[in-house]
């Protein structure tokens, strides 16, 4: 940590344990003037000094590195990045309503004897939007990933598109309505597994974005882990599918939430660069 960020570190540490800066030099023995210095951010002390003030003060250097790196990543943003954050949750928004008319759809078709060129004039025009809003707004995660090195995130993101393109593919070869085989049969179960996982994984992924973003990551992590796992039953899988929308809502909402927290440091702080 840097000054005057660690002057103030220092400053707040000390008042919370009720030291004065003479009490403090008694117990780390450093002049009260280098103490008050390094408070008002004058000078950059040696790491041996800032760790014998710190042990003083009862806190862990590697705490404050941790703290420091953190509020680096907040504040390196540039406007490419927070535009991909942005255009993330509103493709998602597309996405979700998307979602909501192939549900609705799919349910008339199975309810209905559509010919087979009529289910087709749906589910190719579906597949071709599915994968022009699915993209930007995976790359938000990937995006979020990357910045705050979440490795299992950012191989979610990646997995969930493969299961994406899979269950797209199955979609074709199953019919909407009148008899289905046994083949169609294990297809659908193969599907639901294969998106569980693809939800499970995601969920992971998530949950670790907690340390960063706070709550609404971790609900929404916990929520499409439970998700992913009444997928993978399969026979409770319309439980799943019915919570679906309502998940994608929560999804919006974090990456809405992410990329005003991000944009308004920034613009706080004056540092967006291209």
């Amino acid at each position: 940590m840097k000054q005057p960020e660690l002057g103030k570190r220092i400053f707040e540490l000390r008042k919370g344990k009720g030291l004065t800066q003479e009490e403090l030099v008694e117990q780390c023995n450093i002049n009260v003037r280098t103490i008050q210095r390094i408070e008002a951010g004058e000078v950059n002390p040696r790491s041996y000094t800032i760790k014998i003030i710190l042990e003083a003060l009862g806190e862990d250097l590697n705490k404050i590195d941790v703290i420091s790196k953190k509020e680096s990543v907040e504040s390196n943003w540039t406007e490419g990045e927070l535009k991909t954050l942005n255009n993330s949750w509103i493709f998602g928004v597309f996405y979700t309503i998307l979602n909501l008319v192939g549900i609705l759809v799919l349910l008339y078709l199975a309810t209905s004897n559509v010919s087979k060129v009529g289910v087709l004039s749906f589910k190719i025009p579906y597949a071709i939007v599915f994968f022009i809003l699915i993209i930007p707004f995976l790359n938000g995660y990937k995006l979020l990933a990357q910045k705050f090195n979440n490795i299992l995130l950012l191989n979610a993101v990646y997995v969930y598109f493969v299961i994406s393109v899979l269950m797209t593919i199955i979609m074709f070869f199953t019919k909407s309505s009148g008899f289905i085989s046994a083949l169609e049969i294990a297809l659908s179960v193969i599907s639901m597994v294969i998106f569980g996982v693809g939800e499970l994984i995601m969920g992971l992924g998530i949950l670790k974005l907690k340390e960063n973003i706070g709550s609404i990551a971790q609900v929404t992590g916990i929520i499409k882990i439970v998700n992913g796992i009444l997928l993978v039953t399969v026979f409770l899988s319309p439980i799943a599918l019915f919570l679906m929308i309502g998940i994608l809502i929560l999804e919006v909402v974090l990456l809405h939430n992410t990329f005003k927290k991000f944009n308004s440091l920034i613009t706080h702080d004056g540092k967006a660069h291209s």
